[in-house]
């Protein structure tokens, strides 16, 4: 025999007793487990909105992450020149600041030149027109690249500042990377000689001989040419101190007697 539940059996003898009581019992049903739902949310809400507010701060900063490397695409010629041959077409900026930087070298040879070049775009476009275009002057690179906007999916226009202008490079994204497009870009050979400091020669000073016009009214007056003295003329006392006096050597024979136009004073013997 079937045992009744006294919880249940009672209740139902309460509720089946009057209408009222049982309208009084829904709704008493139905306020617990309004009263339940509301704990509920209470709890599992505040969860909820913590995690919603990780989500929203991981969004935000997914967000700002992304946006980052949009704002530093730019690339210096430093950050360039140490960068692997793999990651030099990853995008615009570093394709055209690497040919901006090979095109600019002097140091290199003209074959290695060629070849640095070939790197960001086919090796044919590296023509004798574009090896006439070297400069053969120092330029530098002022500052990093400069993106322009507007540009298309495939194709961008980057400009870099240097000392002899700004080059204007257009690149476009290629199965190999992106790529500068043809024709090359080149820098004007004029501006580069502008930019290059010109460096004085010294020359020596040139001495001039000044030359004495006389004038018209006066005539030079001639040098006058010592004159050797005489030798009638008696030498000075120093030098008949020095020099030894003549002795007359005497001539045998009788005594000339000299002619004389007076006659001697006296008688004649």
């Amino acid at each position: 025999m079937r045992t009744a539940n006294p919880i249940t059996t009672a209740i139902r003898s309460w509720v089946l007793r009057s209408p009222g009581r049982l309208a009084i019992g829904i709704a008493i049903i139905v306020a617990v487990l309004y009263l339940a739902r509301l704990m509920v949310t209470a709890v599992t809400g505040a969860e909820n909105s913590g995690s919603d507010v990780r989500a929203h701060d991981a969004d935000t900063s997914s967000t700002s992450v992304t946006s980052t490397p949009a704002a530093a695409e730019e690339v210096t010629e430093t950050a360039v020149a140490t960068m692997s041959a793999s990651a030099i077409g990853r995008s615009p900026a570093t394709a055209a600041m690497y040919y901006a930087h090979a095109f600019v070298d002097t140091t290199t040879s003209p074959t290695q030149w060629a070849v640095a070049l070939s790197r960001v775009t086919r090796p044919e476009r590296v023509n004798d027109a574009l090896a006439a275009a070297r400069p053969t002057a120092p330029v530098s690179i002022l500052g990093p690249t400069r993106t322009l906007p507007g540009a298309g999916t495939t194709g961008t226009t980057v400009e870099i500042d240097t000392s002899a202008g700004t080059m204007t490079v257009a690149v476009t994204d290629t199965d190999d990377g992106w790529q500068v497009d043809s024709p090359l870009p080149t820098l004007d050979l004029d501006d580069v000689a502008a930019a290059t400091p010109t460096t004085g020669r010294t020359t020596a000073p040139t001495t001039t001989t000044a030359t004495t016009t006389p004038s018209p009214g006066t005539a030079p007056s001639p040098q006058r040419i010592p004159e050797s003295p005489s030798s009638s003329e008696p030498a000075p006392p120093a030098q008949q101190a020095t020099s030894p006096a003549r002795i007359p050597v005497p001539v045998p024979g009788p005594i000339p007697i000299p002619e004389l136009d007076t006659p001697l004073p006296g008688s004649i013997a």
